[in-house]
């Protein structure tokens, strides 16, 4: 497959698996507290399930990821009641994005994936095939992180345009970097956009 092809399938199922959480989040906010619970911890115990079994198959993995981090989003996103808020945790999990792939969890799992050691960090990407091979494209922490700053802004009347596009392109420019530095932290591509939007977004509201 060239790179322009990968680069394109990568950015289709990154803004794919995004968009998908972003949806059924808002979509499960509409739902009373105890079913949107129940659909959270429906969506963990699937991807618990995977994890511990670990099936081969990608089109369950592709499944079980936006599943787990969808309920992590229903449980969490109601927690930031300010755009300030959403800029902060994202900014907070930016820094330990760059820790963690510098010289933590991440890395070490990025490693013993790359060496052939482990398998784990399939499990915990969103994936595709290619010519036998199974490619990790985005992290379920990646997922769940950035829909739960677009659900909660979404949520906070935060114009839409705005959140979609600076979370989805920041997913894109992360994507980008990774496809010629390697293994990329892409809360920090996320983080400053957002941040940049939520100020915007004070001003206008100051303006009025």
């Amino acid at each position: 497959m060239s790179l322009y092809l990968f680069s394109a399938v990568e950015a289709a199922v990154t803004v794919a698996g995004f968009s998908s959480v972003v949806g059924l989040a808002r979509l499960a906010g509409r739902l009373a507290p105890r079913p949107r619970l129940l659909l959270a911890l429906g969506g963990l115990a699937f991807y618990g399930a995977v994890l511990l079994f670990r099936p081969l198959a990608w089109p369950v993995i592709d499944a079980a990821v936006p599943a787990g981090a969808l309920g992590i989003v229903i449980l969490l996103e109601g927690t930031l009641q300010a755009p300030s808020a959403v800029a902060v945790f994202l900014a907070l999990a930016a820094t330990a994005d760059v820790i963690s792939m510098a010289a933590g969890v991440s890395h070490v799992l990025v490693e013993r994936f790359r060496t052939g050691q482990s398998h784990l960090l399939l499990y915990l990407m969103l994936v595709v095939p290619i010519r036998g091979a199974t490619i990790p494209i985005v992290g379920i922490t990646d997922l769940f992180i950035g829909a739960t700053a677009a659900t909660a802004l979404l949520r906070l009347k935060v114009p839409p345009a705005g959140v979609m596009g600076s979370t989805i392109g920041g997913f894109l420019c992360a994507a980008a970097t990774g496809l010629w530095l390697g293994p990329t932290p892409a809360l920090p591509f996320l983080a400053v956009p957002v941040g940049i939007l939520v100020q915007r977004h004070a001003q206008r509201l100051r303006s009025r």
